[in-house]
């Protein structure tokens, strides 16, 4: 099924699927879709979506649904309104849309159309630590597996991750290939273990040495470095990471709303 923008051309809408005996809203039904095909790739950022109007015709739904699936998505920061314009993906530039949403880094790099690329640098259990074992509920004796991962998007250096997970809610976790496997697709598929909600912070910071060559940033240069505890579907925190970004080519934006 298409839908014909303001423009004249035909957008392939085949992604969008609505059922009117679901006990699940019609509006969180089209959420969930639009969702779903820019996590996919299926839309680009800085694609317009259809008027609230052609997809009330398409699919025989009301306004108000997609007003309100629409308005959802842009307090996520999925969306963009452009007066007298329409509703567009966001751009990939501007960072808070992925802040504010748990991706994954190859479905980031699918919802900005662009080339995942990962580079795994470290994979270690590490000793006892205060500070980190404190951030997973862990106590001394348990056990904690340490990753270091260079990201890439279109063969560019795009972030340096850390992860810390808890072995013993994972076990065998450190055999996986993670210069080609999705540690949280690991975890949802071998161990039925996936996120729902996370703890974020960022903060601007000075890089490590050690980091400069591998972001292309100058020594003692900017960062913007974004510490996360994720936690699962049992309230359970089941990583806690560290991200690096450049601070002279990254920019986070954020939409506030007065609730």
């Amino acid at each position: 099924m298409s839908c014909r923008t303001a423009g004249g051309i035909h957008m392939e809408a085949d992604f969008i699927r609505i059922n009117k005996y679901s006990s699940i809203p019609l509006y969180e039904q089209l959420e969930v879709c639009l969702v779903k095909a820019m996590r996919g790739g299926l839309l680009k950022p800085g694609q317009k979506l259809p008027t609230e109007d052609e997809i009330c015709r398409q699919f025989g739904i009301s306004r108000p649904v997609v007003r309100q699936a629409y308005n959802n998505l842009v307090k996520d920061g999925m969306l963009e309104r452009k007066r007298g314009r329409g509703s567009f993906v966001r751009s990939m530039e501007d960072r808070g849309i992925f802040i504010m949403r748990l991706m994954n880094f190859g479905e980031e790099m699918a919802a900005a159309g662009m080339k995942p690329g990962t580079d795994l640098k470290k994979i270690e259990e590490i000793p006892f630590d205060l500070d980190i074992f404190s951030k997973l509920n862990l106590e001394r004796g348990q056990r904690c597996l340490h990753l270091e991962r260079m990201r890439y998007a279109d063969g560019q250096p795009f972030t340096y991750i850390e992860n810390y997970v808890p072995m013993e809610r994972f076990p065998g976790i450190e055999k996986h290939d993670y210069n080609h496997e999705s540690l949280y697709k690991v975890m949802k598929e071998e161990y039925g273990i996936y996120p729902i909600r996370a703890v974020r912070s960022m903060r601007a910071e000075i890089i490590k040495p050690s980091l400069a060559p591998l972001l292309h940033v100058e020594r003692k240069g900017p960062i913007h470095l974004i510490e996360s505890i994720t936690f699962d579907q049992f309230e359970r925190p089941m990583d806690y990471s560290l991200e690096t970004y450049p601070g002279n080519t990254h920019r986070f934006d954020f939409v506030v709303y007065n609730d």
